[in-house]
């Protein structure tokens, strides 16, 4: 496994099929671009160019069975299935792993202390650790700074940590992080999956991805610079939103 991997599926998750587009979606796709390949033929200039190429898009979508529209504003079938689990309008639902050279329980506890995860958590500004163990999140969302509150939901020291807002939170959220021993003494994998219910559905989460605070973004590189942290006591200088905080 690379140190930095995006293609791991969540625990008891079902892969989402390449193909998102059905049979009668496909055969429609195949006759319009056919369609509009013939009509282009007959035309001249940019209309030739425009129809032939939006003919080609159809043509390419019926072939290979995949819509990357619906699949950048759709659900997967897994995020549907979240969202009715945790009674959301809608999900996404995403995972990233790490690989980090040092023993789990050093990783897992430098991970566990949530007042310093503004140090490597680029969307993270604040979690505030009250009594009985509520947590109070300040983090950053396309719209600007958000405030909720979570709760530690499962925590098995050096090996897992679950953390979920709690119910009727205005930003729905639930995070998983499991913490393994790399294969060959290479150090200690760390696995995080993150499900969300996107406020205002896929739109705003594409407009979350435009601004970079997308989470599924977002947890790629806090991955990466926790890593770093953790290895080098800084974050990578070539993070061009990195600081140097000690280890």
């Amino acid at each position: 496994m690379s140190d930095i991997d995006g293609n791991l599926s969540p625990p008891g998750t079902q892969l989402a099929p390449r193909h998102n587009l059905h049979p009668a979606e496909r055969g429609i796709s195949v006759a319009a671009g056919t369609l509009l390949g013939a009509i282009a033929a007959r035309q001249n200039g940019g209309i030739r160019v425009a129809l032939g190429l939006l003919g080609s898009v159809l043509m390419a979508r019926g072939v290979t069975g995949v819509s990357p529209a619906k699949r950048l504003l759709g659900q997967r079938p897994d995020e549907a299935a979240v969202a009715k689990a945790a009674k959301w309008s809608n999900a996404a639902l995403l995972s990233r792993s790490v690989t980090i050279n040092a023993p789990r329980s050093a990783v897992f506890a430098r991970f566990r202390d949530l007042a310093r995860w503004q140090e490597w958590a680029q969307n993270v500004k604040r979690i505030d650790v009250g009594a009985g163990g509520t947590l109070h999140f300040v983090t950053m969302d396309p719209s600007g700074a958000v405030e909720w509150d979570g709760e530690i939901t499962e925590e098995r020291e050096d090996f897992l940590l679950a953390i979920a807002s709690v119910p009727g939170s205005r930003f729905p959220i639930s995070t998983r992080y499991e913490f393994r021993d790399a294969p060959a003494g290479r150090g200690t994998e760390i696995h995080g999956v993150v499900a969300y219910e996107p406020p205002g559905g896929s739109l705003v989460r594409y407009a979350a991805k435009l601004t970079q605070r997308e989470p599924g973004i977002q947890l790629r590189r806090d991955l990466k610079r926790f890593k770093s942290l953790v290895e080098t006591g800084e974050i990578a200088v070539n993070d061009p939103q990195g600081t140097t905080p000690k280890a």
